[in-house]
């Protein structure tokens, strides 16, 4: 074999390993953060929406009292059903996260924070819907995670998001539950 030979063959190795989807990382977690609401949540606020009920109700919003307790029925919901397991993982073309992908062409940046109780990885996307999703993570591997992923997309700090900082303060000021430290 010469040496012209070697090299367009390796070439052509080169191109067809671009062309091949590879498992860089995976992972298996639920799908989406889960904390379980204690008896004292739900009575807190109850009794909260009754009295902004009786507040919008003289002010004749009627719709605006039916959409908060949809709003609190659709939060007791999601509180009280345990997710299901889904696996999630990084490949040389995107992110799963179970039967969605998401090319890294599609994806802004990313962050690592916590989402209730649990670690997350959030992406922000390109897209117009979702803006951003969040996989759930184990701490151990976020080392691990954040190394496939900073060669593809920027890190970023903190959640960017105003929502997010504002709804972080007023859960310190105005705690619903007792915060175990």
């Amino acid at each position: 074999m010469t040496k012209k030979n070697k090299k367009e063959t390796f070439r052509d190795r080169e191109l067809t390993d671009l062309n091949e989807e590879k498992e860089l990382f995976a992972w298996e977690a639920s799908e989406r953060a889960f904390k379980k609401k204690d008896k004292d949540f739900w009575i807190t606020s109850i009794a909260i929406l009754g009295l902004v009920s009786v507040i919008l109700f003289f002010a004749k919003e009627f719709f605006l009292v039916v959409a908060l307790g949809a709003v609190l029925f659709l939060y007791y919901v999601l509180s009280t059903v345990e997710p299901k397991n889904t696996k999630n993982k990084l490949t040389n073309r995107g992110v799963y996260f179970g039967e969605l992908f998401y090319p890294w062409t599609d994806l802004h940046r990313f962050w690592f924070g916590k989402s209730l109780d649990c670690e997350a990885l959030f992406f922000e996307t390109n897209l117009r819907f979702p803006r951003e999703f969040c996989l759930i993570i184990d701490k151990k591997n976020e080392e691990k995670i954040k190394k496939i992923v900073v060669k593809r997309l920027p890190l970023i700090e903190i959640s960017p998001r105003f929502i997010d900082k504002a709804s972080e303060w007023l859960a310190k000021k105005l705690p619903l539950e007792e915060r175990k430290n």
